[in-house]
């Protein structure tokens, strides 16, 4: 290329020819080429080398924390539960402490517990945790199950205990004499 020539990169939407100066082209009509001075950075970049590390300078704070006893999980508990207005709910449950440090087990007194529970879960453990003075608890619960006995039952048996649910069986056992129950 010639002293002056500008070098043709794209050719525009309208046809018009797009040029860009060439490091050469602005030598040459006096305007200076940035370059990297020796021992120093462009302006806006950063040397990974000149990065150091950072002294923290926030104070350590050196907390105690007394080991969670299973009186004082059991106070926390009925605390929490008059905080928060769960007085009801969380009497529906006995609370004790876990296998490892920092997990309490909740062992549900009614089916239904879990479930009622679930919603509350979150503000209960922060309000232990804070209680506590113990951010990492957690809590596991155990839910209540009604143990089904496998017992043969007669087809008397039955009838009683569905003449205990609908007491009319009574008078449909009289329309229809024929079927035995």
């Amino acid at each position: 290329m010639k002293e002056g020539e500008k070098e043709v990169k794209e050719v525009g939407k309208d046809g018009a020819r797009l040029a860009t100066p060439s490091a050469e082209n602005v030598v040459a009509s006096g305007q200076a080429v940035p370059q990297k001075p020796s021992g120093s950075l462009l302006a806006g970049s950063i040397s990974i080398g000149s990065i150091k590390p950072v002294k923290s300078e926030a104070p350590k704070l050196k907390t105690e924390v007394k080991p969670l006893t299973q009186e004082d999980l059991e106070r926390y508990w009925k605390e929490a539960g008059e905080e928060l207005g769960l007085q009801e709910l969380l009497g529906y449950a006995t609370v004790k402490m876990g296998e490892r440090p920092g997990l309490i087990e909740i062992d549900a007194k009614s089916v239904s517990f879990h479930d009622e529970f679930k919603p509350h879960r979150i503000e209960v453990m922060e309000a232990l945790r804070k209680r506590a003075g113990m951010p990492m608890l957690n809590c596991k619960v155990n839910p209540m199950f009604i143990e089904k006995d496998d017992v043969l039952y007669s087809p008397s048996d039955k009838y009683n205990a569905m003449v205990k649910q609908n007491p009319r069986l009574i008078a449909l056992r009289k329309l229809f004499p024929i079927i035995d129950y």
